[in-house]
């Protein structure tokens, strides 16, 4: 395991392939099993159990999806405008040298 960047992190204990959970989980009870196989206490952490989906954009936030999206948006319209401009410009730039 590598150490965490920041403080606040999760790490990825075990995912489920088996079943259709698409709506969620099915009703019922559930038994979850933790052990302390590596002592927290020494720098005041806590342990949390959390269950999750993930989406098309990725984990639990859509945020740095959203930004990569947004990103490469402005990238390729940058992109197409410098395209125009050196067109544009470009027999300008050719009868100056002439």
């Amino acid at each position: 395991m590598r150490i965490a960047a920041l403080p606040t992190f999760r790490k990825l204990y075990r995912r489920v392939r088996e079943g259709n959970f698409s709506s969620g989980l099915p009703q019922g009870t559930y038994c979850l099993n933790i052990t302390y196989n590596y002592p927290v206490l020494s720098f005041q952490g806590t342990k949390k159990v959390i269950f999750s989906t993930v989406s098309w954009m990725g984990g639990k936030n859509p945020f740095l999806g959203i930004v990569y999206l947004v990103f490469g948006s402005a990238c390729i319209l940058t992109g197409f405008v410098m395209l125009a401009v050196h067109i544009k410009f470009q027999q300008q730039n050719q009868m100056d040298v002439e």
